[in-house]
């Protein structure tokens, strides 16, 4: 390997390790659940990017297999999290509605 690839890779190791710490610490400091959710997500994604580099770097390619199913898990993952948020937006608005035309104001 010559050394362009191996300077991008150690810079990509570094802006990994950068996200991860990042992820790491919204899991554990919140606040709230969606915030935690999506740092998990972001993990997921981190980790992809860390297998892919690690094929790169040893000239391996039997780990596709595992990018593909965190891949599916992190898609998974990301479709809840959108329903899950439009679920509370439904709501919200509903909430509002109800009580706007409780007080007389049109919605």
């Amino acid at each position: 390997m010559n050394i362009v690839v191996q300077v991008v890779l150690a810079l990509t190791v570094v802006a990994l390790a950068g996200s991860a710490a990042v992820a790491i610490n919204r899991i554990a400091r919140g606040p709230s659940q969606l915030d935690r959710s999506i740092a998990s997500d972001l993990l997921v994604a981190t980790v992809i990017g860390g297998i892919g580099v690690w094929a790169i770097s040893s000239r391996q390619d039997t780990e596709i297999v595992g990018v593909l199913l965190l891949s599916v898990v992190g898609f998974t993952g990301a479709v809840a999290i959108a329903r899950m948020v439009g679920e509370r937006v439904i709501l919200r608005r509903a909430r509002e509605a109800r009580d706007a035309v409780e007080e007389g104001e049109r919605p």
